[in-house]
């Protein structure tokens, strides 16, 4: 029999609509997890291709479900769910200080054209992995904390190398991970590639530095880690401590020309300093047993200090001093500082880490240590609320 050039087109483009290996979804970077509270949290990641993605959810207690009672999340705007390539899925309804088991499905959308239908290509499991809620009621709160890696993969990956995801609460970045932000792709490599494992597990707390303000895609930041404030300066308690994650903005005056008139972080400053005046009176803050201030600018006061440092340590110290902070948390020097309480008008002391260490923290209502560690697994220097143990 004779085929016609119409019925071989028409069996053509029925073998090209038909999925293939190929068409299966990936991760391209990620996952990620971040914005978690004590009853929920955010899970993110990317696809090279666009994609329908949900994921679903069981407790991690050994037990078994099935697939009927395992609960789907999306990605929904408006009622009405998402594909594309940046995937960000809220599991919300959870327990406190609970474990649960998350696993990523998806499917690449081959034809949307139509309003009406959707062809995709086949589903598939693209991740799995656990994540355990916040617990203010908890009796112990642990951390690390890393610093001006400056997209340094090398210096991340040795720093991280040794964390397991069940030894901590949550993974700190106090700001400047890459040194700007012009390509996406760059902010992804080498913020969430490096340690990618820990991350699809444990946590990720980011604080803004001031080079993540800079580069012609800096505005991306805030779409990759979401707060509760959807701004960089947000609020969250585990276990003893609350935390203040402050932004200090850009380091250099709005002015500068470096900036090229983009910069109006001198507004955002003072408006960030109204927030934190009521943030710090809220009882989530103000009933913890410590106070614990994330900032990756320090609010020195020091012969080399300069305009915004200069400006937290004026305006931001006064109003976190009243609010009784125990401890702030820094970078941005490149070097191990430690400032004892009443050095530069401050009540409580202020460390700020070393860009080749990372930060140990442990902590209970009675108090804290820290230990600071190098890229070889060597403690640096050890200290509690007290003060400095050894160095």
């Amino acid at each position: 029999m004779k085929l016609t050039t119409s019925v071989l087109l028409c069996i053509g483009a029925l073998f090209l609509s038909l999925p293939s290996a190929a068409q299966k979804p990936s991760i391209q970077h990620g996952p990620w997890i971040t914005n978690v509270t004590e009853t929920g949290f955010t899970v993110m990641w990317t696809t090279a291709e666009k994609t329908f993605t949900w994921l679903e959810l069981a407790p991690d207690d050994g037990s078994a479900l099935s697939a009927c009672r395992r609960p789907r999340f999306y990605n929904t705007i408006s009622g009405r769910r998402q594909a594309g390539t940046i995937h960000s899925i809220d599991v919300t309804g959870l327990e406190p200080g609970k474990g649960y088991r998350y696993r990523i499905y998806g499917k690449i959308v081959t034809d949307d054209s139509s309003a009406y239908g959707t062809a995709y290509g086949p589903e598939s499991r693209m991740s799995t992995s656990t994540v355990r809620t916040f617990n203010h009621k908890s009796d112990k709160c642990s951390f690390v904390m890393v610093n001006d890696i400056h997209g340094k993969d090398e210096t991340f990956k040795a720093l991280t190398r040794e964390i397991s995801a069940d030894s901590v609460d949550f993974f700190l970045m106090n700001g400047d991970m890459v040194s700007y932000i012009n390509d996406r792709e760059y902010f992804l490599q080498h913020v969430y590639d490096p340690a990618a494992e820990l991350l699809a597990s444990t946590p990720l707390v980011y604080a803004r530095g001031n080079h993540e303000t800079r580069g012609s895609e800096a505005h991306c930041f805030g779409q990759y880690n979401p707060t509760s404030t959807e701004e960089p300066y947000f609020l969250f308690r585990q276990g003893p401590v609350a935390f203040l994650v402050i932004d200090a903005g850009e380091d250099k005056p709005d002015s500068s020309p470096e900036y090229s008139g983009y910069a109006d972080f001198e507004t955002y400053r003072s408006e960030q300093l109204e927030w934190i005046k009521t943030a710090t009176r809220c009882p989530e803050f103000s009933e913890a047993p410590l106070k614990v201030a994330i900032m990756h600018i320090p609010a020195l006061k020091e012969r080399s200090s300069y305009f915004a440092q200069l400006w937290v340590n004026e305006h931001f110290l006064p109003v976190l001093n009243d609010a009784g902070i125990d401890l702030m948390l820094s970078g941005h020097h490149h070097t191990h500082k430690y400032i004892q309480p009443g050095q530069c008008g401050n009540k409580f002391p202020i460390l700020a880490n070393d860009d080749t260490d990372r930060l140990e923290f442990e902590a209970s209502a009675d108090g804290y240590m820290i230990r600071t560690v190098d890229t070889e697994g060597k403690i640096t220097a050890t200290y509690n609320q007290d003060g400095k143990v050894t160095r």
